[in-house]
């Protein structure tokens, strides 16, 4: 499986056009594409860190960093763009404390004004890989770049920037329940930390001339699965217009006592005539958001329409996710080949397998960037959820 694994992470492919601008899919990729071009924005695939040689460098975090960002790199140059491009990215980190090394590789990679960074510590599909890096980069006059930063918020203490407004597009950095001005943590219950990030939003929103119905999706990351209830709680106090797509996994703190943290996306108008109710939205989430040419689809577990899992069968819960998503796909007059960018969570790294045959088989022809990585969705008994972009 490792080796059929590396294969499939560090493929890139030339690029072909149909719709939307993508790698067609090749016999050495998995079943997702190395880029994905739409008319505005390029999506990267996660990619590990192997040597040019095979393997990994043992423990060095560094190294590793730099090859992942090669590897990314390489996928820019196919779409005729460089780091300086690159808007949004995410680094999935096997230990957080190894954040500040991995920095040092990023800080070679990225000129000033960095990009927007979300920073998650998972573990990954191959085990001697130590960080997995996916990006986002703006095409070349495909609309103005500005970096967004909030009025009393100190500068940022890492290489990224709060949040990048890019032809309409605000893309967040991790928002974390601490009060940007005196960088004390909000309280010690789900309620006080997710009413501080959720405020940090509305800030960031406003410092971008955007509003809360401009909110077109959110990951939200909890420290632990017994949260949910308090962060929903908290969360639709501040539900001022339908709600973005949204997904919810649980996933280790950035650092000790933090509950919960959030990655959103906020795209200017997407709120306008934004439709509600059953089976539109929920009090949480909507279903799915168009904003312009691109649709937002919100985290899809295994779970059937009658709420029910098909307990320890990665398969058929992939084939409900998958459903899911196309019903969203099809009330917008879309299929699987509009999918542009997808993350996919497992519970378990073992299923890997026997979710990309499913994936692949209903995921066609030519598939989605995407990331997949080792975070456990919110209820015990899902072993999948995925959330997936889609662009016409």
């Amino acid at each position: 499986m490792k080796r059929c694994v590396l294969a499939a992470l560090c493929a890139t492919v030339a690029f072909a056009e149909k719709n939307s601008i993508r790698p067609p899919k090749g016999p050495a990729s998995g079943p997702y594409s190395a880029g994905v071009l739409t008319d505005k924005f390029l999506y990267v695939s996660g990619h590990v860190g192997p040597e040019p040689t095979g393997g990994f460098a043992p423990f060095d975090i560094k190294t590793q960093t730099r090859r992942c960002l090669e590897l990314v790199n390489k996928v820019l140059e196919e779409a005729g763009l460089e780091p300086r491009d690159v808007v949004s990215t995410t680094l999935y980190l096997t230990d957080i404390r190894t954040l500040e090394a991995a920095d040092a590789a990023y800080r070679e990679f990225f000129p000033a004004p960095y990009p927007a960074r979300v920073e998650i510590e998972s573990q990954l599909l191959i085990p001697e890989a130590l960080v997995e890096v996916s990006a986002v980069a703006l095409r070349r006059n495909a609309g103005p770049r500005s970096i967004v930063e909030p009025k009393g918020w100190p500068k940022p203490k890492g290489p990224y920037s709060f949040g990048v407004l890019a032809a309409g597009t605000l893309f967040f950095s991790t928002l974390r329940p601490v009060d940007p001005a005196t960088g004390q943590l909000a309280g010690v219950t789900i309620e006080e930390q997710t009413s501080q990030t959720m405020r940090n939003q509305e800030t960031l929103l406003a410092a971008a001339g955007m509003k809360f119905a401009d909110m077109a999706a959110t990951r939200i990351y909890l420290t632990d699965s017994s949260y949910y209830g308090g962060l929903n709680e908290a969360y639709k106090k501040f539900v001022t217009a339908p709600p973005p797509a949204r997904a919810t996994v649980s996933g280790t703190p950035f650092e000790p006592g933090h509950l919960v943290q959030m990655q959103s996306v906020a795209v200017k108008g997407s709120g306008d005539g934004r439709p509600s109710g059953e089976g539109i939205t929920s009090p949480i989430h909507s279903y799915s958001v168009k904003a312009g040419n691109m649709l937002y689809i919100t985290g899809m577990t295994g779970r059937t329409p009658n709420g029910d899992y098909a307990l320890n069968d990665i398969k058929a819960q992939t084939r409900q996710a998958l459903a899911a998503i196309e019903e969203q796909l099809k009330r917008h007059g879309m299929t699987f080949a509009d999918t542009v960018d997808a993350v996919v969570w497992l519970r378990d790294p073992r299923h890997w397998a026997a979710m990309n045959e499913t994936y692949r088989e209903i995921v066609k022809p030519n598939p989605p960037a995407r990331a997949t990585v080792r975070l456990p969705p919110n209820s015990a008994a899902g072993l999948i959820e995925i959330m997936m972009i889609a662009h016409r």
